[in-house]
């Protein structure tokens, strides 16, 4: 929840209920909402469009509003009757093309999905992947989100949004990843915590375990490491935020992402065995 309420706050529609929207002084927003706005219907379809635009300029040049209409299943009979007679979906495939030739550079897109026919998206996604600006949306459709996007952030339910890199499909592949490290930490903490509770564990180790030096040192010290490397990797992805339209500067911030992901997962792993020896000693010293 809440996902149209942010857009509608990045659009300016809404203002935040604390904190601050800041909107840069090049940029220049279009913003499609999940439903379509009054029209006045008895208003020619060509002349709803050259209200906003006569020309469009896209990466093959200037397109007049006519020809952008046909490009958007608009028939030039179609162009000249009154917005009355189109269909619901024809309204919706009208109010779309009304947003893409209002000359932005970022384009905030509300479930662009919504009725509309899949010829029209196909056309939409070839539109948006061919734009030079920034695209942000929210979609159920995955199709539609693997053709377009580059990005996926992710509601975590904690008031946070998180970051994934690539479209759904890679999006859903990394969730998967994720959980699996999780249960396969976790089944390796309770094989060990079963382990140590044997009879077998005690005939088999000495009488006494203790930490050597180093251990005991890393033992003291290794949570206050995992936050450190987990508070970097939250600054790297704000900066990777910031660094959005850098590239050069992404795939710097992603190198040290990764490497910084496996120093954390490295540091995990360590824990889970000081934390499994030092219940061994606990047991161990009858404690």
């Amino acid at each position: 929840s809440g996902k149209t309420t942010l857009l509608k706050i990045m659009a300016g529609l809404m203002s935040p209920d604390s904190g601050t929207v800041e909107i840069g002084e090049t940029i220049k927003i279009g913003y499609l909402a999940q439903t379509e706005p009054d029209m006045d219907t008895d208003q020619r379809v060509i002349d709803y469009i050259k209200d906003i635009a006569e020309y469009v300029q896209t990466q093959e040049g200037r397109i007049s509003a006519s020809a952008m209409l046909e490009r958007f299943l608009f028939t030039p009979d179609m162009q000249y009757t009154p917005i009355s007679r189109l269909s619901g979906g024809e309204r919706r495939r009208l109010y779309l093309l009304s947003i893409l030739v209002q000359g932005v550079n970022v384009f905030i897109l509300d479930e662009p999905s919504n009725n509309v026919d899949i010829p029209t998206m196909a056309i939409l996604e070839d539109y948006l992947n061919s734009f030079s600006g920034i695209v942000i949306t929210v979609s159920h459709d995955r199709y539609f989100l693997d053709n377009i996007v580059d990005r996926i952030f992710e509601f975590d339910g904690t008031g946070h949004l998180k970051q994934y890199e690539g479209g759904y499909t890679d999006y859903v592949a990394a969730k998967e990843r994720l959980e699996e490290k999780k249960e396969e930490k976790s089944a390796t903490k309770a094989e060990k915590e079963k382990k140590s509770g044997e009879k077998s564990w005690k005939r088999n180790q000495p009488a006494k375990l203790k930490f050597s030096f180093k251990e005991q040192k890393e033992f003291e010290t290794i949570e206050d490491d995992i936050e450190a490397l987990e508070e970097k990797l939250a600054n790297l992805d704000k900066e990777m935020m910031e660094n959005a339209t850098n590239s050069a500067k992404l795939s710097e911030l992603l190198a040290q992402k990764e490497t910084v992901q496996q120093n954390l997962d490295e540091k995990m792993d360590r824990w889970v065995y000081l934390n499994d020896l030092a219940e061994k000693i606990r047991i161990s010293s009858g404690k």
